[in-house]
């Protein structure tokens, strides 16, 4: 039988299932732990494109009902990885028709073979969107979004003092997040979630330099102060710098 042919097989048991941590399990009881299962083993190709998947048997296996399965397999056929079809049941898309956005999809690639890929390839979105939305800022940023952003920079700085780089992370994402918004280009918050899952694998892998340099802190108020003063001439050189500065730390190429 062929690989695109075989359906789900897999020795693992509803408690090896509950045990793995690496990632941690998603909220949403046993639903979120078979959407966790399956869609790192889609990721990992360990499920192959045009493999079958068989609710029963994923059922059996995990001790859930085949209703969890299904729903979700729906869930994972809205992030464009499985498609149920009539006779033939529901199969693994390849990489190429899944949501490559998606928050899930991006935390089960970086775990991955892929892992190298996935981040070049979200560096490079990042780079883009983000450069432009500096711009946009310098003209659309109000007093109260520099005021975020200043205090994006007070809690990274107190984190470092602290050294939690869990919570560096958190403000480090709420300062692009805000930077985005306050672009005022509203197609860029579609790349909000994207973004900070990158920013988040960063931590979770180990990505980050311990400790974290101060200097980093300091490039984020230079780019406040840029954005507060409506100077896109010393914000874009700042945000360039500290996006090559985090495609450094994981380990990509400038």
């Amino acid at each position: 039988m062929s690989t695109a042919e075989r359906p789900l097989r897999s020795e693992q048991t509803s408690s090896s299932l509950r045990a793995q941590s690496d990632p941690p399990p998603l909220q949403g009881g046993l639903h979120g732990l078979v959407i966790d299962h399956l869609g790192r083993q889609i990721a990992s190709g360990e499920l192959a494109a045009g493999q079958q998947i068989l609710p029963e048997e994923v059922g059996g296996r995990l001790n859930v009902s085949r209703t969890v399965v299904r729903e979700a397999l729906r869930d994972l056929q809205a992030k464009g990885m499985v498609l149920p079809r009539p006779k033939t049941g529901t199969r693994v898309l390849g990489v190429e028709s899944w949501n490559l956005l998606d928050e899930q999809v991006i935390g089960w690639r970086v775990r991955t073979s892929a892992r190298q890929q996935q981040l070049r390839e979200l560096m490079d979105l990042r780079s883009a969107v983000e450069v432009a939305a500096v711009r946009g800022s310098c003209r659309s940023a109000t007093p109260e979004d520099v005021g975020r952003l200043t205090a994006c920079c007070d809690s990274m700085a107190v984190a470092l003092q602290h050294d939690d780089l869990h919570a560096f992370t958190e403000a480090d994402i709420e300062f692009h997040t805000v930077l985005l918004l306050a672009s005022g280009n509203l197609v860029f918050r579609r790349f909000i979630a994207p973004f900070a899952a990158v920013l988040r694998a960063r931590d979770d892998l180990d990505l980050l330099p311990a400790p974290v340099q101060s200097s980093v802190v300091e490039s984020h108020r230079e780019l406040a102060d840029a954005i507060a003063a409506g100077r896109p001439d010393r914000a874009v050189p700042v945000a360039r710098g500290l996006i090559d500065h985090a495609r450094a730390e994981m380990g990509l190429a400038p």
